[in-house]
């Protein structure tokens, strides 16, 4: 029986190790979500709730010669009356990784996204949509190298990107962050993209309070969620 030696890319000590890039290693998360749909009147919240498995099954080259990583992800559907512990995982779907020594990419749905950059550092920002057809948002370094508990879980290196709209728009709001810990990879996220446009038969009183209300307590669509790390490891 031979033996194939397992592609692993040349360590680099720029930030690198906040994007773990092994065969087994996984991350599982506790996913909450909320969508807002506004075919109802008043808008009406949907939530869920999943635990998440992301786990790198293989590495391999692809058609650019780029290393790349198969991320097999599973999830285990909420339910009240059965614990997450004895249900079986369901596989769900397969994203890829690169990672190069400028960047960590990551391909989710078909779309390429460049969640980190190289070498890291506070207040640097990068457009992460800069390799899909998705409109320019710009991501920065919050903090690098903190410690941090997540999940009920202490890490003593992590880093956090951002993007804030600011509420530049009153009827939008648009907010990602993500948070890494160093050799365990991705261990929070949470994305907000809601909208909230008010009632066409408004009074001009009516607007005035409308706008005066934040955005968040007149969402009337859009949808918001978390990640954060149940467990890691490596199988």
């Amino acid at each position: 029986v031979s033996c194939k030696k397992e592609i692993a890319p040349n360590p680099i000590n720029t930030g690198q190790n906040y994007f773990p890039y092994k065969v087994g290693t996984y991350v599982i998360y506790d996913v909450d979500s909320t969508y807002y749909d506004d075919f109802y009147v008043p808008t009406k919240a949907t939530t869920t709730k999943f635990q998440l498995k992301e786990k790198i099954q293989s590495l391999y080259y692809d058609n650019q010669n780029r290393l790349t990583a198969r991320l097999e992800r599973y999830v285990k559907h909420y339910d009240s009356l059965t614990p997450y512990s004895t249900m079986e995982w369901t596989f769900k779907n397969v994203w890829v990784e690169n990672l190069t020594s400028s960047t960590a990419e990551k391909v989710e749905e078909n779309v390429r996204y460049v969640r980190l950059v190289f070498p890291i550092k506070v207040n640097k920002t990068w457009n992460m949509n800069i390799q899909n057809y998705l409109d320019s948002m710009d991501v920065t370094y919050k903090s690098i190298n903190s410690a941090d508990n997540i999940g009920g879980i202490q890490f003593e290196s992590v880093l956090q990107t951002e993007y804030d709209d600011g509420g530049a728009l009153l009827t939008s709001k648009t907010y990602f962050s993500e948070k890494y810990a160093r050799n365990a990879g991705l261990v929070y996220k949470k994305v907000i993209d809601v909208q909230s446009q008010p009632d066409p038969t408004s009074t001009t009183s009516q607007l005035q309070l409308f706008y005066a209300t934040p955005i968040m307590q007149r969402i009337t669509s859009g949808y918001q969620y978390t990640w954060t790390v149940n467990s890691y490891g490596k199988e």
